[in-house]
């Protein structure tokens, strides 16, 4: 798509000139003689650049750029000036324009200086874009839950948030540590600032060293040159440090003094390295049963203890689950451009039966593959993962969903439970007993008796119990 121009001047040989080139260059071109119908044209149509003469009839070029910025402050604007009145032109830059040039000046100079506003506006718009890409993951809208337990977690996010404070976020491989660390940050007075994250389990005790504090030129086999860690890299903002439990017990004592100290020196280096950085933590492992173990130093512990966050399974926030679809449902349909905009009840009671192992990260990969196979508008059970649907362990039974029932037949109930376990293990054993007692922990003479009072047997399973 043509960039297009606006190009304001009194002067008709200039304006003509500059018309002429611009089109020449690939350019959509507008031309007036006056700011006042180039304020009219602005509110009807979007400009890429204004090139505007600071000398113009009835409203002069510094109130006209003024306007222009109400108008559009994305447009770039170029001013032309007359040799004399330089002090006006750096005045035009203090109230928002790009560049000027020097009456008499060359269309070459010109398209110049008009090829890097343009740029200019490009990264700008690109900024723009990427912060919102970012907000959009990591804001509050990203992080689904109406449940009570989410409900703290909200609150402690928002009281945190604006403070240095150090932060610990506790939970299960996918309940969302990263982007609960990501809307601590993104919502803090250091939003601006970097966010730097770094799995401390993906690295070996020497890299490890070496990203979080970096290193000097030679300071090890293959360090050609100096490197700035995360921690350097994070100043002004904050890092998010992952599986902070896989920091080896040496290296602890290092990352204690950047929290105690704000200081630190990269391998290899004898500077002392200042740091403004805010820490943000995560482990999905008992960090006090490992100080108790000598695996993770105490004095460490209580450095990032001193706020934790902690995130409950999805198990344990069942009721989340249809908000939870309905976002992921939007957001694989919208990136897959099809119509899926719904699930049906027996779909989701599926979801809510299974016990997700995997949390909020296994969910959405189950409807982004839901998504993908969905040749209507509604997901239905075929459309899930197999092993959704056709799991090794009978599904509905554990966890068992209660929050739809007002009553239940407790001794029916267990039975019926009984005879599915009794059912899918004879299925996955092929109906041997030996196998079957030790899948199920129950003595074999007990398992005989159950078979039994239930009848089972391998030519006697109907084909709709049959898992």
């Amino acid at each position: 798509m043509k960039s297009k121009i606006l190009v304001v001047d009194d002067e008709k040989l200039m304006r003509v000139s500059l018309e002429d080139k611009l089109r020449k260059e690939g350019y959509a071109v507008t031309s007036l003689s006056n700011a006042a119908e180039g304020l009219k044209i602005l509110q009807t149509t979007n400009f890429d650049a204004v090139i505007t003469d600071l000398r113009l009839p009835k409203m002069d070029g510094i109130d006209f750029l003024r306007e222009i910025k109400k108008a559009s402050p994305d447009t770039v604007v170029i001013i032309m000036t007359a040799y004399g009145s330089i002090e006006n032109a750096v005045t035009s830059m203090k109230e928002g324009a790009y560049d000027y040039v020097t009456k008499p000046f060359s269309l070459e100079e010109l398209m110049i200086k008009l090829g890097k506003a343009l740029k200019h506006k490009d990264v700008v718009a690109e900024n723009v874009l990427l912060k919102r890409q970012v907000m959009s993951r990591y804001g509050y809208d990203n992080m689904i839950g109406n449940s009570d337990v989410m409900k703290q977690v909200f609150e402690i996010i928002s009281t945190v948030s604006d403070r240095d404070t150090t932060v610990l976020i506790q939970g299960e491989s996918g309940t969302g540590k990263e982007l609960t660390a990501g809307a601590i940050h993104y919502n803090s007075n250091r939003r601006d600032g970097p966010f730097i994250k770094l799995s401390c389990a993906a690295l070996n005790k020497e890299i490890l060293e070496s990203e979080l504090f970096g290193h000097e030129k030679g300071s090890f086999t293959g360090a050609i040159k100096a490197r700035r860690g995360r921690f350097e890299l994070a100043d002004g903002g904050a890092i998010f440090l992952d599986d902070v439990d896989d920091i080896p017990l040496e290296m602890q004592v290092k990352l204690l003094r950047v929290l105690q100290e704000r200081e630190f020196e990269r391998v290899g280096g004898e500077e002392t390295i200042p740091v403004n950085v805010r820490v943000i933590c995560a482990t999905k492992k008992d960090l006090k049963k490992l100080v108790q173990e000598g695996r993770f130093r105490e004095d460490l512990y209580y450095r990032i203890h001193v706020v934790t966050i902690h995130l409950p399974p999805l198990r344990e926030r069942k009721e989340d689950i249809p908000l939870l679809v309905n976002y992921f449902i939007k957001k694989y349909a919208t990136q897959q451009r099809v119509a899926v905009n719904s699930i049906s009840q027996e779909a989701l009671h599926l979801l809510l039966a299974y016990n997700w192992p995997g949390n909020i990260r296994e969910l959405e990969n189950a409807i982004e593959h839901a998504v993908a196979f969905c040749t209507s508008d509604i997901i239905v059970p075929k459309n899930l993962p197999k092993n959704l649907t056709e799991g090794d362990a009978p599904a509905g039974i554990f966890p068992v969903e209660l929050s739809a029932i007002d009553s239940l037949d407790l001794q029916e109930t267990l039975s019926e439970a009984e005879k599915k376990l009794l059912l899918w293990a004879y299925q996955k054993t092929n109906g041997n007993q030996v196998r079957m007692s030790e899948i199920l922990r129950i003595p074999r003479t007990t398992l005989q008796n159950k078979l039994a009072k239930y009848n089972i047997t391998k030519p006697n399973i109907p084909a709709a119990e049959r898992i």
